[in-house]
C-alpha cells in the first residue's frame, strides 16, 4: 500500500527517522497488551506515528470510571469491548495500517498465535501475571517489550531487552500486585505520560537509535524525574533467564480471577464455547430478560459474556460467580 508521506511529514522531517525510518515503521508490527488507561494512548499515538501493523489485546469492557483517562473511549462505549472499540476508533484516524483486535485474555494457551510476529510487544496490562507471561514469552522468542505501570501521581516505564537487561522476574522476582487505580487512584496526566514515553521508546527500538537503557520513574505532584540503574538487578539464578518459563508453561496460570480493584471476576471454560452454542445462548438469555448483543460480547445481567465462552461476573466473591456462571451458561 502506498505510504502517503504528507501525513507524517511533521516527524519524518526529524534526522533521526527520515522518510527510510518512516517506512521501517510502516513496515513494523507492535503488540499492545491491555487497552486501558495507558493502552489507549499507546495506541493512538502509534496509529497516528504510522506503525504499519497494531495488535491490540484486550479481556475487558469499556465502564463508566474508565472515562477519566482511557482517551479513546466516550460515553457511547460503555459496555462494549475495548479491543472491538480501540480498532474502530483508531481505523478512523489511520485506515491505511493493519490493526487486529482480540477480545480475549492472554494467556499460555494462546499467547504465541496472538503475538507470532510481533517485532515489539507494550505492557500496559494491570496485573502481574500477565507481565510475568508475557516476560517468559519474550525472552523465549527475543523479543524486546516495554513494562509501564501508573498509578497515584507516579509511572514507570523500563525497556527489557532479552539478554542485555534484567528481565521482569529479575527486578520483582515473585511478587504480587499492590496498589490498583480503583482503590488508590490515578491522575489521567500520568497514565497519558507514561504511555507517551512508552510509544516514544518503541518507536527508538523499531528504528534502532539510541533507547533509554534505564528505568522511568516520575512523579507529577512533586514533578521529580528518576533515572534508575538496574543493570544490577540481573541474577543467574532467575529461573526465566534460565530458560524455566512457568507462566508460559501453564504452570502458573489460574482459571478464575479477581480483575484489578473491581467487584468482577473473570471465568474462562476449560473448553471454548464453539459459534453456534455462542448463538444457542444468546437465545436462550434474550427470553429471560434484557440482553445487549455487542457482536464479540453479550451482556446479560450482570454478565458480560465473550463468545469464546469467558465471562466477566459482578458478584460478591468467587463463589457466587462461578454459581452464576453455572446457572446462566453451564458448567
Amino acid at each position: 500500500m502506498h505510504i502517503s508521506m504528507e501525513k507524517y511529514s511533521r516527524q519524518s522531517i526529524l534526522k533521526e527517522i527520515g522518510i527510510s525510518g518512516q517506512k521501517k515503521l510502516f513496515n513494523s508490527k507492535v503488540a499492545i497488551i491491555g487497552l486501558g488507561a495507558l493502552g489507549t494512548v499507546v495506541s493512538e499515538l502509534l496509529c497516528r506515528s504510522g506503525i504499519g501493523n497494531l495488535v491490540l489485546i484486550d479481556r475487558d469492557i469499556v465502564e463508566e470510571n474508565n472515562l477519566q483517562r482511557q482517551l479513546l473511549y466516550n460515553e457511547l462505549d460503555i459496555g462494549k469491548s475495548k479491543a472491538l472499540c480501540a480498532k474502530e476508533k483508531l481505523q478512523k484516524i489511520n485506515k491505511t495500517i493493519t490493526i487486529q483486535s482480540f477480545a480475549f485474555d492472554l494467556n499460555y494457551k494462546n499467547i504465541n498465535n496472538l503475538l507470532s510476529g510481533a517485532d515489539i510487544i507494550i505492557d500496559c496490562t494491570d496485573n502481574l501475571e500477565t507481565r510475568f507471561l508475557i516476560n517468559d514469552f519474550c525472552l523465549k522468542n527475543n523479543i524486546p517489550w516495554i513494562y509501564g505501570a501508573a498509578i497515584k501521581w507516579t509511572g514507570t516505564v523500563f525497556n527489557i531487552i532479552p539478554g542485555k537487561t534484567p528481565c521482569l522476574q529479575c527486578i520483582m522476582g515473585n511478587a504480587k500486585s499492590g496498589e490498583t487505580c480503583e482503590t488508590a487512584g490515578i491522575m489521567n496526566s500520568v497514565s497519558a505520560m507514561t504511555a507517551s514515553f512508552q510509544a516514544n521508546e518503541a518507536i527508538k527500538l523499531l528504528l534502532k537509535i539510541p533507547h533509554e537503557k534505564a528505568m522511568i520513574r516520575f512523579n507529577l505532584l512533586n514533578n521529580s524525574f528518576l533515572k534508575i540503574n538496574v543493570s544490577s538487578s540481573k541474577k543467574k539464578e532467575c529461573e526465566a533467564c534460565n530458560g524455566n518459563y512457568e507462566y508460559l508453561s501453564g504452570k502458573k496460570s489460574s482459571k478464575s480471577s479477581k480483575l484489578c480493584g473491581k467487584s468482577f471476576y473473570q471465568i474462562i471454560p476449560e473448553n471454548p464455547m464453539r459459534k453456534k452454542e455462542f448463538s444457542s445462548l444468546k437465545k436462550k438469555l434474550s427470553l429471560l430478560g434484557k440482553m445487549q448483543d455487542f457482536k464479540v460480547c453479550i451482556k446479560f445481567k450482570e454478565l458480560t459474556i465473550f463468545n469464546d465462552g469467558r465471562a466477566l461476573i459482578k458478584a460478591e466473591d468467587e463463589k457466587k460467580a462461578k454459581s452464576m456462571y453455572s446457572r446462566f451458561i453451564g458448567n
